[in-house]
């Protein structure tokens, strides 16, 4: 669920609400995509106390499924009031299934459901504290299937974001529509409102006055006349859906289509609801969908409900919400060109992935937040991707000190967070620098249609089960410090250069510093380095760093005009240079080889090490079956420190295959070995 936004404002009254827009900045895109709707504090603690009484552990829901539904509405003006009736399909996961529970508003005594009736395979039931306790009608084992039909007629509470709501839009036009994120479902049908617990599919029937129009999910199937003043609306959509994405738009929709073309001659329409007086802006703010389903079909596979829709209708809110195949959208507006590719791309990461529970939503948020980079780095360049996750940054300390796992899910502001967004956004864009772009892009296309994945749920472990098995690489540090800790490193760092051995050195240190006062744990990261210098070209290497003061030594060709740290960005973190002293070097006590780093490495690596005394050495690479790969270094050397460097390719220049070697320097007084690994 993507966006509440106040600048919106200010760029309408900057546009003088012309129907033609100006194409927005990065920057603009940026600020319009990351404001959210200020909350009034009273409301705020409503709600809260609210969700505490929703948000319980589900006893009684575990031991059946449910996996299909036939929702049957009907809509009346005036008096505003929702009737449903509603019948469920399940199916037992024991033996000895008697009685089950459904999530369903129990409302009280001024609110309560009219007609409220309960049938089917059903002996007895009650309805209290927001569950519908139902008594079957036999005992039910394992696999055998039951249905329950409920009759109720209201007006059902908003409540969360939205739920149900009937509104006024400012043409005075009526809107009828939902968002039932992330409890509310069972504000206006009963169902088990869990994302874990998919319906395989689900019938949608709305009987509307005939000056209406029902946008909802999957395929229009028909539209019946159901008496001379209404009509009814069937949708249906077979593809597994959990109960948050269900979803009702209603009102006296403008319509147009567009399509996209997924394979030479077949295409899928893209369907648009907007209010009448937006039609002209909709026609040109919609204009890059179908290129956005390209791009994100390149890049995490096809489009997961191609023998649907994709669509956009227009709602009374501050923002917008993923409706499978469907996306509610609260303005039509060309600055909101990321927020729509923001949705679009949920369409893969939360409507076909889903998070198994609320404390991962970064599965779905963090991953929709970083898609509208990877939009802008396909439509305008690589300097747009690093410019848009760039412009964050300067507010790190409203969304980045909070861990991105939700501990605490009473409170709906607090699982929707910025945190999950932009903090996982930032995640996936520094795992995309510790894995390298092949990998780490290969993972982004194949993880949401994997089995075990595709049209089901997902966690955080899921996926970095999934990335260690793509990238041959352990990755629970990663994970456990951007996930599941607070904060970010603050680093103080500084260099200086010395020369041993004829050779010219850069001295780094690099102190973490966010103990001081802030969060009590270390970070492993990568950091680039890049320096430059007054007439060699410039280098960018990779130091990996985990300590609280770590010393690198880098071999450099002369003394550098310019030292950076952390040039293009890729790690969160705050940092600060500071002076530093010089050690003198000193000549090694022993003979001794060092870990070469980085390791793992995928460009060039460097091998560290020392000479108590001099004499011909060897240092070569081999590959786990004794075949030599590449002699780095031979000759007669004096004592001393050494880094040089391999680039991960044989003797006639080709480079090498991912795997372990093994690198072996050969002295008089003896060998040493150890092991690397080049990950491509």
């Amino acid at each position: 669920m993507k966006y509440f936004t106040l600048l919106l404002l200010f760029f309408f009254l900057q546009m003088g609400f012309s129907q033609v827009e100006p194409i927005p900045t990065v920057r603009e895109l940026a600020r319009a995509s990351a404001e959210f709707q200020k909350i009034e504090q009273a409301s705020r603690a409503r709600q809260i106390q609210l969700f505490k009484q929703l948000n319980y552990q589900r006893s009684g829901q575990d031991d059946f499924d449910q996996y299909f539904y036939d929702l049957h509405f009907t809509i009346r003006l005036t008096p505003e009031m929702l009737e449903g009736d509603v019948t469920g399909y399940f199916r037992s996961k024991v033996d000895g299934l008697q009685q089950i529970q459904l999530d369903f508003d129990s409302r009280d005594d001024l609110q309560a459901w009219q007609n409220l009736r309960v049938r089917g395979n059903v002996s007895d039931w009650s309805l209290a504290d927001w569950k519908l306790t139902v008594t079957l009608d036999r005992v039910y084992n394992y696999g055998e299937t039951f249905s329950i039909s409920v009759h109720y007629r209201g007006l059902p509470r908003s409540s969360g974001f939205k739920g149900f709501s009937f509104d006024t839009n400012s043409q005075g036009s009526p809107v009828i529509s939902t968002l039932s994120e992330p409890y509310l479902a069972r504000t206006w049908w009963p169902s088990k409102d869990d994302p874990a617990d998919k319906l395989d599919s689900v019938r949608i029937s709305v009987t509307v006055p005939n000056s209406l129009v029902v946008a909802s999910n999957g395929l229009l199937q028909e539209v019946v006349q159901a008496a001379p003043d209404s009509q009814t609306y069937i949708w249906f959509e077979k593809y597994p859906i959990t109960t948050y994405l269900v979803s009702l738009a209603i009102s006296n929709y403008a319509t147009f289509q567009d399509s996209f073309e997924y394979e030479p001659g077949k295409f899928m329409p893209i369907e648009y609801f907007v209010y009448p007086s937006e039609l002209g802006v909709a026609e040109q703010a919609f204009k890059k969908l179908p290129d956005m389903l390209r791009v994100y079909s390149d890049l995490f596979g096809l489009y997961p409900f191609i023998e649907e829709k994709y669509g956009h209708a227009h709602f009374e809110w501050g923002g917008a919400m993923e409706h499978q195949t469907c996306t509610s959208i609260g303005y039509v507006s060309t600055y909101w060109e990321t927020v729509y590719a923001h949705e679009l791309s949920h369409q893969w990461f939360g409507d076909l992935v889903t998070c198994r529970d609320w404390g991962n939503i970064w599965m779905n948020e963090g991953f929709a937040t970083y898609s509208e980079a990877l939009w802008l780095e396909q439509s305008r360049g690589k300097d747009a991707y690093h410019e848009y996750i760039n412009d964050y940054e300067s507010s790190i300390d409203k969304w980045g000190t909070d861990a991105i796992y939700r501990y605490n899910t009473d409170d709906v502001w607090y699982i929707f967070h910025r945190t999950v967004y932009t903090k996982g956004m930032w995640v996936l864009h520094m795992l995309r620098h510790v894995l390298g772009d092949s990998i780490f892009l290969s993972i982004l296309h194949d993880y949401p249609f994997d089995p075990r994945f595709a049209f089901k749920n997902v966690t955080t472990e899921d996926f970095q089960d999934f990335c260690e098995e793509k990238s041959g690489r352990p990755l629970g540090w990663f994970f456990q410090q951007w996930i599941y800790e607070k904060g970010y490193p603050i680093y103080k760092w500084g260099y200086g250069t010395y020369t041993a051995n004829s050779q010219r050195y850069l001295y780094l240190q690099i102190k973490q510093t966010q103990k001081e006062n802030l969060w009590d744990h270390l970070y492993k990261m990568p950091i680039d380095i890049r320096m430059e210098f007054p007439t060699a070209p410039a280098q960018t290497v990779v130091v990996w760093d985990s300590l609280e003061t770590q010393e690198f030594h880098l071999p450099i060709p002369e003394e550098p005009s310019l030292v950076v740290f952390d040039p293009d960005n890729w790690l969160l973190e705050k940092n600060s240079q500071v002076e530093v002293s010089v050690p003198v070097p000193e000549l090694p006590a022993t003979f001794t080889l060092e870990q070469n780093y980085p390791n793992p490495f995928n460009g060039r690596t460097t091998i560290r090490f020392g000479l108590k005394e001099g004499g011909p050495i060897t240092l070569q690479i081999y590959d786990l079956t004794g075949r030599k790969v590449r002699t780095v270094l031979e000759g007669t050397l004096e004592p001393g420190w050494y880094e040089p460097s391999w680039d991960g390719t044989d003797e006639r220049g080709n480079h090498v295959a991912s795997g372990l070697y093994i690198y072996r320097l050969k002295t008089p007084v003896g060998n040493l070995q150890r092991k690397l690994l080049l990950i491509r």
